[in-house]
């Protein structure tokens, strides 16, 4: 008789913007899916690649100690960042609606948001050197 084992007893809990990130790697998979076909092995590979790779930094990132959290997570960060803009991209070729654009940015910004506040609140965390995706840039307000 084969007894199944709990996989997840010794696993940590799972941050609230592990479930986003998961939600999004998803619905990203289904957008870039439809994309033509001309630029579904540039855009769309590449935007899978940067979601997906996001995922795997916030696997590390909670598995990690707390001194080896920061990298990941930085790391993630500059992920969306680059993804805000590849979507921006797809958006002015019309390949998806403005309602698709703007509903992966806020996504984008509430995981960036998230992020963020993730890393400030690590031990030893080099908390100012860093703007986070999804946070507004209010220091250079007025300077312009």
């Amino acid at each position: 008789m084969i007894h199944l084992v709990n996989l997840r007893m010794n696993t940590p809990t799972r941050p609230p913007v592990y479930a986003l990130l998961v939600d999004l790697t998803g619905w990203t998979l289904d957008r870039t899916a439809t994309l033509p076909r001309s630029h579904r092995f540039t855009f769309g590979e590449r935007i899978d690649r940067l979601t997906l790779d996001c995922l795997e930094l916030m696997i590390e990132a909670i598995f990690a100690t707390p001194n080896q959290k920061e990298p990941p997570l930085r790391q993630a960060n500059l992920n969306l960042e680059k993804l805000r803009i590849f979507w921006r991209l797809v958006h002015d070729r019309q390949w998806i609606s403005a309602q698709q654009l703007l509903f992966v940015s806020q996504k984008l910004d509430e995981i960036g948001r998230m992020l963020g506040g993730w890393l400030k609140s690590l031990p030893n965390s080099s908390k100012n050197s860093v703007r986070f995706a999804g946070e507004k840039d209010i220091g250079n307000k007025g300077k312009e």
